[in-house]
């Protein structure tokens, strides 16, 4: 195996990091000066959705090096450390409750970019929103992206997220070339498709838990302009969207359907699908002028006039007085209105970073926070069991206020989510008080037996109630034990740990 040598610093001092992510990333080579001695200081740290986690001790190296005297101070009251990216996983991903936590947010330079072929070279704190304002004026544009631009590149990969093309090219991790991977032995290693291959694919989609990202390989797509060709196209329900993206998806370049899951019956899963194509050479006149990061980024402010900062209370206000059936049914009826006026061109960012549109949405379920249930079902099974987990969660009285319906492939990934067949993003608030807040947990739990027993899966970024048999019924008993080995011979004190892999017995 070719691994990359470092000198760890002394031992830690005591102190308070206060170590921020900078505002940009520079680009240049990385910086092997000797580390400074890494500090920890006690944080509260949660899950984007703010519904799990806890105080931890937490770290923000600023070199490899610094990863790996991190990773050589171990844990406390034996739970270990959890790496840590942009903080986007909605779960417990990334959390540690009473442990240590590696923050590689400081870790966030573009070490370099090739324009001629659209690689990348990267630092695992570089968010995505880094990456394609530094490619967009070269014509290149990431060839993943999920919803929001504030993802890291470290936490990309670690989860292996999809995007609105899950169909067409797979995962974050099918564009990875290579990568260094700091273990809990002190080896930087370095990783691609011939070198260390079965660490490769492992790491990618391992959330975390075979060492940490320090340097990243990625390959762009190309773009010949700043925009996208966009239909609406409406959906009567559940399975015409299922149909909708079935017809589209070997045409489309993007394909998206927003869900209406209060609606019920017939109309259970009605909304509208958002498809999207690239421009071809010369075919957009004003495509190059939109090849600018300025006119990628999300508007701060509604109609011009209102910041969008501002909006988040109103959000709160319509979920906590019970308006969300109405502005769902608002939403779907618009979508008719939309498909007459498609197709449209719509930048690159307005279209992918939906949930970058108001700041700070998800402050909207204060004060319990919100999980997100997302089930991966293979094609054949997919219409009827997201609709019975739907009709279950309205027979509870719980019924999810959003839904994104997307279409996937399989991936060459150990742990992966991928799958030919459909998800469905299903986002919930969590209820204040402990008795309500277990009985979301118990649906959720009726509701991964219906996928499970249907040969499932679950995406981790997002998970946050899985119970601890679920691991093995989704990989199965040899994927694990391959996984397992690798953990072993990476981390052989089982020093990688977090909520999740303790609450799934990994």
């Amino acid at each position: 195996m070719e691994v990359r040598s470092t000198t760890r610093p002394g031992a830690p001092q005591g102190g308070v990091s206060t170590a921020a992510p900078s505002a940009a990333p520079a680009a240049g080579p990385p910086d092997r000066a000797p580390a400074e001695p890494v500090h920890w200081s006690r944080a509260r740290v949660l899950g984007f959705g703010r519904a799990v986690g806890g105080d931890a001790e937490v770290c923000r190296p600023t070199t490899a090096e610094q990863v790996v005297e991190a990773l050589s101070c171990g844990g406390v009251d034996g739970r270990g450390i959890a790496l840590r990216g942009a903080g986007r996983s909605y779960g417990d991903a990334s959390t540690n409750t009473g442990g240590r936590v590696l923050d590689v947010t400081a870790l966030d330079r573009i070490l370099d970019f090739d324009p001629e072929t659209g690689i990348a070279h990267v630092q695992p704190g570089v968010r995505i929103r880094d990456l394609w304002r530094h490619a967009i004026p070269h014509g290149y544009w990431p060839a993943v992206v999920p919803g929001t631009m504030h993802v890291s590149m470290g936490g990309a990969a670690a989860m292996n997220i999809h995007g609105k093309n899950a169909y067409a090219v797979g995962t974050f991790g099918d564009h990875v070339l290579e990568f260094t991977l700091a273990t809990p032995s002190g080896e930087l290693l370095v990783c691609d498709r011939q070198r260390n291959a079965d660490v490769f694919h492992a790491a990618i989609g391992g959330f975390g838990m075979l060492g940490c990202f320090t340097e990243l390989k990625l390959k762009l797509k190309r773009v010949h302009s700043g925009r996208l060709r966009v239909w609406g196209i409406p959906m009567r329900n559940l399975e015409d969207g299922i149909a909708i993206l079935e017809d589209q998806r070997e045409h489309a370049d993007y394909l998206v359907g927003w869900c209406d899951l209060h609606a019920r019956g017939r109309g259970l899963g009605r909304g509208v699908m958002h498809r999207a194509d690239q421009f071809e050479p010369g075919e957009d006149p004003d495509g190059e002028r939109f090849l600018s990061a300025a006119r990628q980024d999300v508007p701060s402010t509604l109609f011009g006039v209102v910041p969008k900062g501002w909006i988040w209370p109103g959000m709160w206000c319509a979920f906590h007085f019970g308006c969300v059936p109405f502005v769902n049914a608002l939403k779907y009826h618009a979508g008719f209105k939309e498909g007459l006026a498609s197709p449209y061109p719509q930048s690159h960012g307005a279209f992918h970073f939906l949930l970058d549109y108001v700041p700070r949405w998800h402050w909207m379920l204060r004060p319990g926070g919100l999980i997100q249930f997302q089930p991966f079902v293979p094609k054949d099974a997919a219409a009827r069991v997201l609709r019975q987990v739907t009709e279950k969660a309205h027979s509870w009285g719980m019924a999810p206020y959003l839904g994104v319906l997307k279409r996937h492939r399989p991936d060459p990934f150990l742990m992966t989510h991928g799958l030919d067949g459909y998800s469905m993003a299903m986002d919930f608030g969590v209820p204040v008080g402990a008795r309500r807040r277990r009985r979301l947990w118990e649906l959720t739990h009726a509701m991964a037996e219906v996928v499970l027993d249907a040969g499932g899966r679950f995406y981790f970024a997002k998970d946050a109630t899985l119970p601890t048999d679920a691991l093995q019924r989704i990989h199965g008993a040899d994927t694990l034990a391959r996984f397992r080995a690798l953990k072993r011979r990476l981390d052989p004190s089982h020093l990688l740990q977090t909520d999740l892999s303790r609450r799934l017995a990994l």
